[in-house]
């Protein structure tokens, strides 16, 4: 995944202004959750993020002493509320993080299995079968189930661009892992043909709008209409 940040820094540094590569226009908290749905894939993938995996906690310890705050939200306070200096800074911190000596990388605490992996090298070979993106989501639906709020606990604040920066950070890690998801483009062809969705527009503004502004609805009116193209695309027609 940090490979990818330091892509997309590069693209912010070469522009004066987004959109830019996979991210768009520069968001906090689309790209807070374009980096979570990019690290689910790769867990779905049984991926190992080498010592990478450090990242978050060197973050933590280098720029909240008090922890308990997410990394979007302290950054944009910090840049007065300008998304695009808090995103540059996010990014910046990732290259510090890659430029970092084995020796600073051993002696980040780490608190998952196994040895620590400051001397592990990221890796993108898939080691179990990949996980569709309208499975994920299906599985999100499952997950959330009736209960209002929960949505939370998948994109902290329920806003439509993190659920969207979501989406997009999972299938960016399933194209670049080889995996072809051609079922989500048939899925979002299929939102603007069945739901009348804007020809130039992606589902957030339109299913807000339908939504009357909330947002909570217009994601689960989402986690619907895919479970809803599952039935229909997936269901084997009868026997003549």
């Amino acid at each position: 995944m940090l490979d990818v940040l330091l892509r997309i820094r590069q693209d912010v540094q070469e522009k004066r202004t987004g959109p830019y590569i996979y991210i768009g226009m520069a968001d906090v908290a689309r790209l807070s959750t374009f980096c979570v749905g990019y690290t689910q894939c790769m867990s779905s993938l049984g991926v190992h993020e080498g010592s990478d995996v450090l990242f978050h906690d060197w973050l933590e310890i280098l720029t909240n002493p008090q922890r308990g705050r997410a990394w979007d939200g302290r950054f944009l306070d910090e840049c007065g509320g300008d998304h695009e200096r808090a995103v540059r800074k996010y990014l910046d911190r990732v290259a510090e993080f890659r430029s970092l000596s084995p020796e600073v990388l051993a002696a980040i605490p780490y608190h998952g299995e196994g040895e620590h992996p400051w001397n592990e090298l990221p890796s993108l070979r898939p080691t179990t079968p990949p996980v569709s993106t309208l499975d994920m989501l299906l599985e999100a639906r499952q997950a959330i189930g009736d209960v209002e709020g929960r949505l939370a606990m998948l994109i902290g604040d329920i806003k439509v661009q993190r659920m969207a920066g979501l989406i997009d950070g999972y299938r960016l890690c399933l194209e670049l892992s080889g995996t072809q998801d051609k079922e989500y483009a048939r899925f979002e062809q299929w939102l603007h043909q069945e739901k009348e969705l804007p020809p130039s527009q992606t589902w957030e503004q339109p299913l807000l709008r339908a939504s009357h502004g909330a947002h909570e609805k217009a994601i689960r009116g989402l986690l619907d209409a895919a479970a809803e193209f599952v039935r229909r695309s997936r269901t084997p027609f009868p026997a003549v």
